[in-house]
């Protein structure tokens, strides 16, 4: 377990070509476990022994009378989790001797205070449940009290105990009865049946899924209380009930097939090595969320999604991120100065290398699954899968592109890449139908639109300097400004109403008429869609630009309405065509020029503003992105 880990260039190549293998995983796994005992070396060196040395003592205890029980809770997703933010804390706490208090946060169904106001003990007595949880399981008689936060105890990997209070708990075993103050844990703690894990006489236990497909089966963990699963602070839920679990459930039975018979490969890799979901709460603003963080290898983080075929899709393109994080915690790919800033069309924010390259790999195994499902699907329902295919397949290698061309790689980082660049090769020259090539161009027009819009800033200066010649009526001057890339606040993934009112017209053209006719309301549908929205998805771009042009008038800083007006604009024949300017300037002009009057018309000032040549900004990271890739489509096979 201590030894070096290495990958072999076979290894990076099996990696690069998609699933990588259950042998693999478990390499990846064997080497999280080693990274995570340096990390608590560098906790009980950082700690008070004072607050540690029990728990260490037994934790020790427990590993000498059962050696599995170590490796088993250092491969524990969220054990991973504690580390890295006690470690954190502890070093914050090294350098910095006050610190400001800030308001508290309520996560796992512990109310835990914000990092800064968290007693350390808080922190290290996770380590205490560890130890507690290890001794349990080596059937090793012990006593120790651990912090009860707001009340309650958790044991990792086990549940969680609700003792009242507010002092220190003890947790121990005798035999075979297991007591966490006055709550009495259900025996044989290691023999709990899957499903909803049940609140009973004070104690919650983990909820378990199962499932199985001609062979092969994968059991998971959905874990609502380990007081360190929200990762990225993306709202967690609290305490399932038995409904809920049961809808996971019945999700999971409907994805699991479709891995495993379709996508075996990815099927037989996330069994070894994915261990939990967190649910997360769902969130109108976006579409769903998942979410895998580095130091958590084998748990992911998701809204409840939204059938079997989307989980199938988020469980194999979060373990595709979790994958590549732990092989890189091994073998390094990439130089960490890199500080160019790469556009990825499956985010709304300028990305760095690092992270450009994990959506680059998660995204072509996003691509490989919809390749699959447009041949498994009736054609009734292939249509989608077709788009996503073509979407996916030329907006990865139009990335990939760039990683290859610009990126600070290592030498095995160069070597993975090339074998990510040989997988979108062999789908270069697949053909899909015309329509579906049409499209997937539209959706990514579209979010490329709304990434330039949100992060591309064009200078203050010379903005003002031409809102001041528009006020004075005179031509414009033809001028070079410089664009520069500065990420928006704001949500880093928003939910694209063009293109769920797309979707809607491929899986239900039904319904989308109705909308078009009025027959249904579109707020009921969508609420966050427009009137323009509807025209744009339906091709009626001149109607649309209208509407965008209308309500740009009453709000020029309209994210939404200048992104419609761009596509629809963009969208008509030449001869129709007003916006000729870069469409950030033209939305940075009209809002100088709106504080000193009324809203001019958009267009006329789109217009207006062709003279004017807008270039990157010399300051500040480089823009890598976008580059054009061919789309092949059934037309233009020959």
């Amino acid at each position: 377990m201590s030894g070096y880990h290495r990958l072999r260039p076979a290894d990076l190549d099996a990696l690069a070509a998609g699933p990588g293998g259950a042998h693999l995983v478990c390499t990846l796994r064997a080497g999280q476990v080693s990274k995570r005992m340096l990390h608590l070396r560098a906790v009980l060196d950082l700690a008070d022994p004072a607050a540690t040395s029990a728990y260490f003592a037994l934790l020790t205890a427990a590993v000498r009378r059962d050696p599995a029980v170590g490796p088993d809770l250092l491969a524990l997703p969220h054990t991973g989790a504690w580390l890295a933010v006690t470690l954190r804390r502890l070093r914050q706490r090294a350098d910095t001797p006050t610190m400001s208090a800030t308001a508290g946060r309520t996560t796992a169904g512990l109310a835990l205070p914000s990092e800064p106001d968290r007693p350390a003990e808080v922190d290290l007595g996770y380590l205490g449940a560890l130890a507690a949880t290890a001794a349990i399981r080596a059937g090793l008689d012990f006593e120790l009290p651990l912090p009860a936060p707001d009340g309650a105890v958790f044991l990792p990997s086990l549940g969680r105990a609700r003792c009242g209070g507010v002092g220190p708990v003890t947790v121990s075993r005798s035999g075979d009865r297991v007591r966490v103050g006055p709550v009495e844990i259900p025996s044989p703690v290691d023999d709990l049946p899957a499903g909803a894990g049940g609140d009973r006489d004070g104690w919650s236990g983990l909820h378990r899924l199962t499932s199985s497909a001609d062979g092969l089966g994968v059991e998971l963990w959905l874990d609502d209380l380990d007081p360190y699963r929200d990762c990225h602070r993306l709202c967690a839920s609290g305490r399932l009930d038995a409904a809920v679990v049961g809808r996971w459930q019945r999700m999971l039975d409907d994805a699991w097939p479709i891995l495993v018979r379709h996508h075996r490969g990815h099927a037989e890799a996330i069994s070894e090595g994915l261990r939990t979901v967190v649910p997360l709460q769902a969130d109108s603003a976006s579409a769903g969320v998942n979410v895998t963080s580095m130091d958590a290898f084998g748990a992911v983080s998701m809204t409840p999604p939204a059938d079997g075929t989307a989980l199938a899709l988020g469980l194999l393109h979060e373990f595709q991120h979790a994958k590549l994080g732990a092989a890189i915690d091994i073998e390094p790919l990439h130089d960490a100065a890199d500080r160019r800033y790469y556009y990825a069309p499956w985010r709304d924010d300028p990305r760095p290398l690092g992270a450009a390259l994990h959506g680059v790999y998660a995204f072509v195994a996003v691509t490989e699954f919809w390749r699959t499902q447009r041949t498994v699907l009736p054609p009734g329902r292939s249509r989608l899968a077709e788009v996503e295919f073509a979407r996916w397949r030329d907006r990865v290698a139009r990335t990939c592109a760039d990683i290859r061309a610009y990126g600070r790689l290592t030498a095995a980082g160069r070597r993975f890449v090339a074998g990510l660049g040989e997988v979108i090769d062999g789908w270069r020259d697949e053909v899909v139908p015309a329509e579906a090539a049409a499209l997937a161009r539209e959706a990514a027009d579209d979010h490329w639109t709304v990434w330039r819009m949100r992060n591309r800033r064009p200078e203050a200066r010379l903005v003002r300097q031409l809102a001041e010649t528009w006020l004075a009526g005179v031509g414009c001057p033809a001028i070079t400004v410089p664009v520069a890339v500065r990420p928006a606040d704001g949500r880093w993934l928003s939910r694209s109403p063009r293109l769920d009112l797309v979707r809607l017209r491929l899986a239900d053209p039904a319904r989308f008429e109705r909308l078009r006719s009025g027959t249904e309301r579109l707020a009921d549908a969508l609420p966050e869609a427009s009137a323009g929205d509807l025209a744009l998805a339906a091709g009626d771009h001149l109607a649309a630009r209208a509407w965008y042009q209308r309500q740009l008038r009453q709000q020029p800083d309209h994210l939404a309405a200048w992104v419609g007006l761009t596509l629809a604009d963009a969208r008509l024949p030449a001869d129709e065509k007003a916006v000729h300017a870069d469409p950030e300037l033209c939305r940075a002009v009209l809002c100088a020029v709106a504080e000193s009057t009324a809203v001019p018309d958009p267009l006329a000032l789109a217009r207006w503003l062709a003279p004017v040549t807008c270039v990157p900004a010399a300051d500040g990271p480089r823009q890598v992105g976008p580059t054009p890739v061919r789309s092949v489509a059934a037309q233009d096979r020959s």
